[in-house]
């Protein structure tokens, strides 16, 4: 889940056509189109249940494309 949920994040900070993209866009499956604010926020929860030391990888990544978006 960790996995599918940062690609959607990436996917969607990196199309240029994101602005377009609404809380009504695609089908609402997580596995088909899912919702990338809920990946986010999926990603706040797996990085505030890790350790520190742990999830500093994870975080350098999430924050690059926090940053991005």
């Amino acid at each position: 889940m960790t996995a599918a949920a940062l690609l959607l994040w990436r996917d969607f900070v990196r199309d240029p056509a994101r602005r377009l993209w609404t809380e009504d866009s695609g089908c609402g499956e997580w596995g088909c189109c899912g919702s990338p604010l809920e990946a986010r926020a999926f990603l706040e929860g797996v990085l505030r249940g890790m350790s520190r030391r742990r999830s500093r990888e994870l975080r350098a990544v999430v924050d690059a494309l926090d940053d991005a978006y």
